[in-house]
């Protein structure tokens, strides 16, 4: 017969492989370190690289050459790390302005840094800076900025255009002056696009046209293609009212990689009243067309 004692022994020793065992299926998770980003500060120079304004919404992060997401700013990112590590931060946009289409956008440069972790403890990178790639090549840039005398802008309005273009010096994003584009019940239909005859853009390549607006009214953003003995419409995004200015990244790779038969390209905006409708206006400065 066993004694209590035995009985006793044998208790403990079953508890504790219980606990082993359960250690093993269930281990205590490692503590996390944790990396705080709450802004960015793009910088760029302006005689060649045109405005720093921009919209980066998110940091990518990449900790030692492993990609820890796309975390909205201000974040505080847990990191499961400890000493020294290389960390990467990516400036994030919406693409075409929808959420849906979070990119890191590839003509900004990045930030890297070195920076110690220690698990239970916040590292803070309060803001950290972003420039544009020294290589791109700016296509066209129109801040509308030139002096009416000093030749006017790189803007027309085309033979669709049932209204005219005006330069604006009250509602503008930066600097002096911006484009205001307006339809009315008469004048219903308002176009423009870039002058000259057309652009080689290249294919195979990130192409975007960085565009501030402030609108009462949707409108499309297109590219124009410039054929042998034609021009085709090609639409790249319609863009909803923003009472605010707002910034926009808009994405024209696809459509020029699909376009294979265009050799140039402009670019157009457009705005059209619905019936009923009696006015819309459209206010647009800092157009970047810009490619690696």
């Amino acid at each position: 017969m066993y004694s209590f004692r035995t009985n006793f022994f044998l208790f403990i020793i079953a508890f504790a492989f219980t606990m082993q065992s359960c250690n093993l299926i269930n281990p205590e998770e490692p503590q996390p370190a944790y990396l705080e980003v709450n802004h960015v500060s793009v910088s760029s120079n302006y005689p060649s690289q045109g405005t720093n304004a921009s919209k980066v919404k998110d940091v990518w992060v990449y900790v030692d050459g492993q990609y820890l997401g796309t975390f909205e700013l201000p974040a505080k990112i847990p990191v499961l790390a400890e000493g020294s590590k290389q960390v990467i931060l990516l400036p994030g946009i919406y693409e075409n302005g929808i959420a849906a289409t979070r990119s890191a956008y590839p003509l900004y440069k990045g930030y890297t840094t070195t920076l110690n972790f220690t698990p239970g403890q916040t590292t803070l990178v309060d803001t950290f800076p972003v420039s544009y790639y020294p290589a791109l090549s700016y296509t066209w840039y129109e801040d509308f900025e030139k002096d009416t005398s000093g030749g006017g802008i790189s803007m027309e309005t085309t033979t669709n255009s049932l209204a005219g273009l005006a330069i604006d010096s009250t509602i503008v994003f930066e600097g002096q002056r911006s484009l205001k584009l307006e339809a009315t019940s008469t004048n219903y239909i308002i176009e423009v696009t870039s002058v000259n005859d057309g652009y080689y853009l290249p294919r195979g390549k990130d192409i975007y046209l960085e565009v501030n607006y402030k609108s009462n009214h949707a409108f499309t953003v297109g590219l124009k293609g410039i054929l042998s003995s034609d021009t085709r419409n090609i639409p790249v995004i319609l863009f909803n009212p923003s009472t605010d200015w707002n910034k926009t990244y808009i994405n024209l790779s696809k459509f020029v990689n699909a376009n294979y038969d265009v050799s140039k390209f402009k670019v157009y905006f457009y705005m059209q009243l619905e019936s009923g409708e009696s006015s819309g206006t459209l206010y647009i400065d800092n157009v970047k067309l810009i490619s690696n």
